[in-house]
């Protein structure tokens, strides 16, 4: 994949400001945040919650993966407690369940979202199921209204991984509000990175507590919990450090109090090199439209249809696109093809996806191509004619 930009510049990048925070922090030699109330770790906090998630309670945690991690053991599932996932997800959403020993059962993809299809989820649901985990991913939003319905008819516990959807409301609702516990990456490459870092939110105080209990310093867990056998379980801990690092929280921050600024700059060259697009349709390549009723938030990466996906893919970054294909579905990983690894990793018998088991997921992923549009974040430069460059150079291959 192509390392450059018209700036130089990949995100993620922080302001000055920032970094002079961040080494005042080191300077001071105090890096472990393990008091009961660490100031940059409160303070990201609050930015989650008036940026994010509005009235809610709000962890730090040392990465999207803890705090989904956090999340379930917070839903007090028993071992061997079934939860329905998306099979087109990132896989960090499954795997913290297999760590619990819990089993994911994984449903197809809705055609027209790219999310969780329910009528299918609905069909997979048990004696043993306990949740639903839905994903916005890519920053497309699922169907909140829908997601919450459905849980409630089967009584499960519902999960948002809101971790590429950074400010996306649906239908003007902000993600991570219908669930009953919602998590954020802020980390890697994504619209609010702190390098590592995420974030769990919950409008349930026991919930949160449970998940401060699970996978905070003993003094911070202490500090919040009140029910006497979280308080007893807290004066060891579960041997977890889940965590945010300050110089992380620190750097989240910064972002996230930018972040209305990251969407603009996102959503405006989103649109002009759309607009390139529909001037040569000789390319064969369309946008891969956005869901209904997303009204609010800039798309995590962009995604283009073609008809030979595999090749359009590999021309793109011949031109000097930052173009690849994207991951397919989770059912195709050994951990769901291999029923000897299954049978290790997973308690039970797992219900494992057969051949042509989730169509839909593979029908979805199958035309598409993926940019991580890393380039298009530096509101001083214009990548746009950079596109305009690669499309051109690319069209006469690509022509259809």
């Amino acid at each position: 994949m192509p390392t450059h930009s018209p700036s130089g510049r990949l995100w993620p990048w922080w302001s000055s400001a920032a970094r002079a925070e961040a080494a005042a922090r080191i300077s001071r030699g105090d890096l472990s945040a393990a008091d009961a109330r660490d100031p940059d770790i409160s303070a990201l906090e609050d930015a989650v919650r008036r940026e994010l998630a509005p009235d809610a309670h709000v962890l730090a945690c040392a990465s999207g993966t803890a705090a989904l991690a956090s999340a379930y053991a917070a839903l007090g599932c028993l071992p061997g407690a079934e939860i329905l996932v998306p099979s087109h997800t990132f896989r960090a959403t499954v795997t913290p369940l297999v760590a619990l020993g819990l089993v994911p059962v994984l449903c197809d993809t809705h055609p027209a979202t790219g999310s969780i299809d329910l009528e299918d989820a609905a069909a997979r649901v048990t004696r043993r199921t306990e949740g639903i985990v839905v994903t916005h991913m890519w920053g497309r939003p699922v169907p909140l209204a829908q997601a919450r319905a459905f849980a409630d008819q089967h009584h499960l516990a519902l999960v948002e991984d809101c971790s590429h959807a950074h400010g996306t409301r649906h239908h003007d609702q902000p993600v991570g509000g219908a669930a009953d516990v919602a998590v954020w990456s802020l980390g890697t490459t994504k619209m609010v990175s702190g390098g590592t870092c995420g974030a769990l939110t919950t409008r349930d105080r026991a919930l949160f507590d449970r998940a401060v209990v699970f996978g905070q310093p003993k003094h911070r867990a202490l500090a919040e919990a009140t029910e006497y056998a979280l308080r007893a379980v807290a004066q060891s801990g579960l041997g977890q450090n889940l965590r945010a690092n300050p110089l992380a929280a620190i750097l989240a921050r910064d972002h996230l109090d930018r972040l209305g600024a990251i969407l603009a700059v996102k959503n405006e060259r989103q649109a002009a090199v759309e607009k390139l697009l529909t001037g040569l349709p000789e390319t064969g390549l369309v946008p891969l439209p956005r869901p209904p009723g997303h009204t609010h938030g800039a798309l995590y990466k962009w995604h283009w249809l073609h008809p030979d996906a595999a090749r359009a893919t590999t021309v793109l970054a011949e031109a000097g696109l930052r173009a690849r294909r994207p991951a397919p579905g989770l059912h195709t990983l050994p951990m769901f093809t291999q029923p000897a690894l299954a049978r290790l990793l997973l308690p039970g018998a797992p219900r494992l996806p057969q051949a042509g088991d989730l169509p839909a997921t593979d029908r979805f992923l199958a035309g598409l191509i993926e940019l991580d549009t890393r380039d298009v974040y530096d509101p001083a430069t214009d990548p746009v004619a950079l596109y305009e460059a690669a499309l051109t150079r690319a069209a006469s291959r690509l022509h259809i």
